[in-house]
């Protein structure tokens, strides 16, 4: 098995590639987007493919344009029939036991947090990416808060206008 490659650069420097496509893929995407030397090898792109159908599929909501995500995608059969082994359960990316042939499955193996048996019939592994219930409300609310302050948004304008305590002194 040959080790993982990592990035080597911003600000995921030294992390797994597989693993930010698995927790960020807005990141790669931006990748795709700006650098213009930036690509995936065939088992990165693969996974790219897969958590995009996923997404696609799913009908996740992103804080970034979808439709640039999907642009990448290589696998375009695999696109229009919306075919991938990942599914999106109970606010986790997980990937269908019956899938576990699929080649995607030894690439990511590592990065599986936990198993669920979902019935005695299906069992799904879980990964990392979105962990919980509102982990992914949360972290398309910090993906949008960050979008935001890059866009130079003040505090008031990303999170609302309060007034000073003042105004709140006639009401009771």
């Amino acid at each position: 098995m040959t080790k993982d490659r990592q990035m080597t650069f911003g600000k995921y420097k030294g992390e797994d590639i597989k693993y930010i496509i698995l927790t960020h893929i807005g990141y790669i995407m931006w990748c795709f987007e700006n650098i213009e030397w930036f690509k995936l090898t065939d088992e990165e792109q693969d996974l790219y493919d897969a958590i995009a159908i996923m997404i696609k599929k799913e009908r996740l909501p992103m804080t970034f344009p979808v439709e640039m995500m999907y642009k990448h995608i290589k696998d375009r059969e695999s696109y229009e029939k919306l075919k991938t082994p990942f599914t999106f359960n109970y606010g986790y990316i997980s990937l269908r036991m019956s899938e576990k042939d699929n080649p995607i499955f030894n690439t990511i193996e590592k990065y599986i947090t936990h198993r669920i048996r979902r019935n005695s019939t299906k069992e799904c592994s879980s990964f990392e990416s979105l962990s919980g219930d509102l982990t992914g409300l949360s972290h398309s609310m910090n993906k949008e808060i960050e979008r935001a302050r890059l866009n130079g948004e003040s505090d008031e304008e990303i999170y609302g206008y309060w007034g000073s305590m003042n105004d709140y002194k006639d009401l009771y």
